[in-house]
């Protein structure tokens, strides 16, 4: 589905009296290899620029904790002497993490780089947690090193250049001209969405719910990159292939085969340009675009900034990896519960328009956005042939804000306002709402902090009444909702090493929901949240 938002905007030079960035890049109009215009990021063996030789070694240390809690009375009984409902949620969530980066150069003439992090969670079923609620979770961990005219990388690693493939394996990246560089990969493919080494490649589930030896799909592939101080692109392919046996999964697809492209380009001073995008070629279905962006900033006076934006989000998976997660809970149950699972590709659509407009020499903003959503209709099957269609839905947004950037005592002052609803009266998808907000900020020398309001409503467009069919689709309840929080955020800083955020919010909700032919008024929910972190780094 292709999507396409034009938008008109006169403005006046008079009004241009500041600039929102510095736009003083020098566009390249050569068009040659030349090595005075080439980018240090050509280069994949180049020195570190002058500001990181003196540092050898560089770590640093992070330390989080985030809790949030509901309370609440119990809603009444749905039916006449049933039990009264949880209102608020019951679960306690929480997390404390620690994360370590780590750079050191000049080690057996390459160079380490790590990145962990270690995490507690509430549990595994309220927090996908990998287990007693551990997460340990390996970002980056690998060893480089120059050769010759090329450079090597060995461990968990990222290219970027391929769609930002994420492997445990190998990754060579050699220089072939000035402005351009080849990469070449190979290796084990961790799950997708993974956030913990026990969970990086699921055991393969067998008959009896016992489980098996590790699914290792395997990964490799290519990329194309070219890079000059105003133009620079990535070409790749990849595939991915099961080797193994999942049983039960006959028929489901043990690969995938995609392109990725992503790249910038600034024509001229007053505009940029960019993409990204990833193609499936072959696998689980025809050929599709799991992921895609297009984008163009224009400032056509200094003042004046106008944004064109368009997304496709698709699913992108290995299906025999999403087939081997899904387990029956209760296989002896057939007959009294019926566990239908089903892998379904879910795609979106966006297109956004956006001005912003900067006055009395940058010190007001103003902005305005708009955008449109769009979900294709969906085909759920099921296990005995049949399909559940939802139709396709669509959904307009609008924004407008206004921003003070030196208000009265030195204060930060935005405003922002936002309102949503419904493209079309096809269920089950029929909800408006509109969105408040408030921040007020102010930086400091050894700190900054910041105070937000956020209000919002939230209303279904469907009847106040319950389920007169058996339609799954026209069968379904509306809800109301008015919420509000209020809360602040407190940076503090000490020298260049240490950095402390505390953040704090508190909450309120009353909400309405429809039930079998009545609504039913729930007791309001009180929340709290709360968030912190320390960070120290040395260099």
């Amino acid at each position: 589905m292709a999507v396409v938002v034009v938008t008109t905007i006169a403005a006046w030079p008079s009004a241009a009296r500041a600039q929102f960035v510095d736009r003083t890049v020098v566009v390249d109009d050569d068009g040659g290899d030349g090595d005075a215009t080439t980018s240090a990021a050509a280069d994949p063996t180049a020195s570190p620029p002058a500001g990181d030789q003196a540092h050898d070694l560089e770590v640093r240390l992070t330390l989080s904790s985030f809790v949030h809690r509901e309370l609440g009375s119990d809603g009444p009984p749905l039916v006449a002497g049933g039990d009264a409902p949880d209102d608020a949620s019951p679960v306690r969530r929480f997390f404390g993490d620690a994360r370590l980066e780590l750079r050191a150069d000049r080690v057996g003439g390459g160079s380490l780089r790590f990145d962990g992090r270690i995490r507690e969670t509430t549990s595994e079923r309220y927090q996908a947690g990998a287990g007693a609620g551990a997460e340990y979770e390996l970002r980056a961990a690998f060893y480089r090193r120059a050769l010759g005219g090329s450079e090597l990388r060995v461990g968990r690693l990222v290219v970027d250049a391929v769609g930002a493939t994420r492997l445990d394996g190998v990754a060579v990246e050699r220089r072939l001209a000035a402005a351009w560089s080849a990469t070449l990969f190979g290796g084990a493919y961790p799950q997708r969405g993974s956030r913990s080494i026990t969970t990086d490649y699921a055991a393969i589930r067998e008959a009896g719910a016992a489980t098996g030896a590790p699914l290792v799909p395997i990964v490799g592939g290519g990329g194309l990159s070219y890079r000059r101080p105003s133009l620079y692109g990535d070409l790749g392919v990849g595939g991915i292939h099961v080797l193994q046996d999942v049983p039960g999964a006959a028929g489901v697809a043990a690969s995938r085969v995609f392109t990725s492209a992503s790249g910038y380009w600034r024509p001229a001073p007053w505009i940029d340009a960019y993409h990204y995008g990833v193609l499936e070629v072959a696998g689980a279905g025809d050929v599709r675009l799991t992921n895609g962006s297009l984008g163009v900033d224009g400032f056509p006076v200094p003042a004046l900034k106008l944004a064109l934006t368009a997304h496709h989000v698709d699913t992108e998976l290995l299906e025999i990896s999403a087939r081997n997660v899904l387990e029956d809970p209760d296989p002896a149950a057939m007959g009294v519960v019926q566990n239908d699972a089903a892998v379904v590709r879910v795609s979106q659509d966006l297109a956004r328009a956006g001005v912003s407009l900067a006055l009395a020499q940058a010190r007001f903003e103003l902005s305005a956005s708009g955008g449109l959503h769009r979900r294709p209709a969906i085909d759920v099957p099921l296990a005995d042939g049949g399909v559940v269609a939802f139709p396709a839905a669509s959904m307009a947004e609008a924004t407008l804000a206004v921003l003070d950037r030196r208000s009265f005592a030195g204060l930060r002052v935005a405003l922002s306002g936002s309102a949503l609803g419904p493209i079309g009266d096809q269920a089950p998808s029929r909800s408006r709402g509109v969105a408040a907000r408030l921040v007020v900020s102010r930086a400091g020398e050894r700190g900054d902090v910041e105070l937000d309001l956020v209000a919002q409503r939230f209303s279904d467009l469907g009847p106040r009444t319950g389920c007169t069919t058996l339609d799954p689709l026209a069968c379904h309840g509306t809800a109301r909702s008015t919420a509000a929080q209020v809360g602040g955020l407190l940076t503090l800083r000490a020298g260049s090493e240490w950095l402390l955020l505390i953040d704090g919010h508190l909450g309120v909700r009353d909400a309405e929901s429809s039930t079998v032919g009545a609504m039913v008024e729930w007791p309001r929910v009180v929340s709290v949240s709360g968030f912190a972190r320390l960070s120290w780094r040395y260099r």
